[in-house]
């Protein structure tokens, strides 16, 4: 120890270092106990329970009681009364309202005529003999269908064939079992 002139002896180095490593020691020992009582009393609650029954109290007892109690979360319901609730959009409450019919979905289309839609057909041309008219039609897949009337496509059949335009009807089958019926003319580009 050193003594400066009315002053307070100021330990040496050494002597420092010791006081240092006995406090490391002592909090490293501490923090190991009180991580295996965690870890006991986490992973084996069966010694938790066995120590609560018999009522022995051991110094990890606050431990103990953090881990065994769960935590309740309570939540608050909102009661508007009759205002309007801010945590709703009311955009949302307008179209709930009224239930709206959508379109069923036509599922996977087949190859050929069958699987094109009326849209995607174009009328490349008419015949005319003896036995009815034919419409010549290109679909979705650029070849040349020859269709009668009464032939079907895939989101409709085919209604009419004049002489230079031909007549179809598109079919929509809504969802509450509606099926809507537009009729469609495709007319032949002369020029």
């Amino acid at each position: 120890m050193i003594t400066l002139w009315n002053q307070t002896p100021i330990p040496s180095a050494a002597a420092q270092c010791r006081r240092a490593r006995r406090l490391r020691l002592c909090c490293a020992a501490a923090a190991g106990l009180a991580g295996l009582a965690v870890s006991v009393l986490v992973f084996n609650p069966v010694l938790a329970l066995d120590a609560k029954q018999s009522g022995t109290i051991d110094p990890v007892g606050a431990i103990k009681k953090a881990v065994e109690s769960p935590i309740h979360f309570t939540g608050v319901r909102y009661n508007s009364g009759n205002r309007r609730d801010p945590f709703l959009n009311p955009i949302d409450l307008s179209k709930g309202s009224k239930p709206v019919d959508e379109e069923l979905a036509h599922g996977l289309a087949p190859p050929g005529i069958a699987g094109t839609y009326i849209a995607q057909a174009t009328l490349q041309g008419i015949s005319i003999q003896d036995s009815g008219r034919v419409a010549v039609v290109r679909g979705a897949d650029a070849r040349a269908y020859f269709l009668r009337e009464g032939d079907r496509l895939f989101d409709g059949y085919l209604k009419a064939i004049e002489s230079d335009s031909i007549t179809l009807v598109r079919e929509t089958k809504m969802k509450s079992g509606k099926t809507l019926t537009q009729d469609v003319t495709k007319r032949l580009r002369t020029q």
